[in-house]
């Protein structure tokens, strides 16, 4: 598991090396498709169509839904809720009379670490009325959990995987997406990892969306997003055990068709995607790629390198947490329109949507949750530090 756990970090580290664009062999489902160049309808976006790099944040019609940090107020963090119209934070429990202290509370959710089993905090999704996390049952699979709304109930609906947790003790957290009543999962620990998908409610092996079928000695499948009827993903394959030479491409798997294609060769880093175009920030430039034609459009020129891209309505959204954490602002035409300065330790930004941007920022005595409310005029953005009542 070491091993693994090694090969994993250093996989990551190379994310951000571009190699030689290599076409992939792979597999999704069963055959092997190229590139057709479907486009899909650009469709009406909702102002509250949301765009999380990060699954650490959950949004309802009502609210979002995030999990607390540790800091020396909070030792015990909750689940907690945003109210959408009043902006009010408070722990996720309708229990009468509660404190919300302790373990006791409805909002308190036992750690991975527990000898019981626990609920892992990188990852929530809001879906039809129900809140999902993702953790590790007492039997030690990988489970998705079910919790109500109103947090008053919650119980494991899916088993994704067994783990070897109680032999390691080491936990590596799944990438996981629920669309269209299944679940869509990576099993981290696997040293060529595939996309598989199960019932949301189990009870039938896991169906496999695609495997990389080259000669890789190390696969990574990462980076999943939902848009449409699709859901987009990257692949990378590493040919070398010191990591010199990889193969890349980012992926749409169509789960009407069952079909999954090429979207782009040699897409490594972080991706967005908005109408029928993806939106990627490398040495060249922010970039814009047609899905339809194939064509790549250099929107701003100035070298970048982020960990994140969130697309809302009206902006472009990068946060450099490579350096100053600062949040870059652009227009369609890749015009800068703002820099919005870190004024709250931020370290993480998860992204957003076209009213608010989350992220995880450094308070006193630990770390603690910040937003910025993107419906204010440009020239009064900053980050607040979100407070729970």
């Amino acid at each position: 598991m070491e091993r693994q756990t090694h090969i994993a970090g250093n996989m990551r580290l190379a994310f951000c090396v571009l190699a030689a664009g290599i076409i992939l062999l792979s597999a999704c489902g069963i055959k092997n498709q190229k590139n057709v160049g479907n486009t899909f309808g650009a469709g009406e976006q909702n102002i509250a169509d949301s765009d999380f790099e990060y699954r650490m944040t959950a949004q309802s019609d009502k609210g979002y839904y995030l999990w607390e940090r540790i800091h020396k107020d909070q030792l015990q963090p909750h689940l907690v809720f945003m109210d959408r119209e009043t902006r009010r934070v408070v722990p996720l429990c309708n229990k009468p009379d509660c404190v919300h202290e302790g373990k006791d509370c409805n909002a308190y959710y036992s750690y991975v670490d527990s000898a019981e089993g626990g609920v892992d905090r990188r990852y929530l999704q809001y879906y039809e009325g129900n809140l999902y996390a993702v953790g590790l049952s007492a039997d030690d699979y990988v489970v998705l959990y079910r919790i109500k709304e109103d947090g008053s109930e919650w119980d494991v609906c899916t088993k994704l995987y067994k783990t070897d947790y109680s032999s390691t003790s080491h936990w590596i957290s799944p990438e996981v997406l629920i669309k269209d009543g299944y679940v869509y999962f990576i099993d981290a620990k696997q040293e060529k990892m595939k996309l598989e998908r199960v019932p949301i409610d189990g009870g039938t092996q896991p169906e496999t969306v695609f495997e990389e079928v080259s000669e890789a000695l190390y696969v990574d499948v990462h980076r999943m997003k939902s848009k449409d009827q699709y859901i987009y993903f990257q692949s990378v394959a590493f040919t070398d055990e010191n990591f010199d030479y990889s193969l890349g491409a980012l992926y749409r798997y169509d789960t009407i068709s069952g079909q999954c294609n090429v979207v782009k060769e040699s897409l490594y880093g972080p991706y967005s995607v908005r109408e029928d175009f993806v939106y990627y920030a490398n040495a060249d430039g922010l970039c814009r790629y047609s899905m339809e034609n194939g064509t790549i459009e250099i929107i701003n020129d100035h070298p970048m390198s982020v960990p994140n891209i969130t697309l809302t309505n009206d902006y472009i959204v990068l946060c450099d947490q490579m350096m100053d954490h600062s949040l870059y602002i652009y227009d369609y035409e890749g015009n800068e329109l703002l820099a919005v300065p870190n004024t709250v330790g931020l370290l993480q930004c998860f992204g957003g949507n076209s009213e608010l941007m989350f992220g995880e920022c450094a308070v006193d005595g630990g770390m603690g949750l910040c937003f910025l409310d993107l419906t204010r005029p440009l020239d009064e953005l900053e980050w607040e530090e979100l407070k729970v009542d």
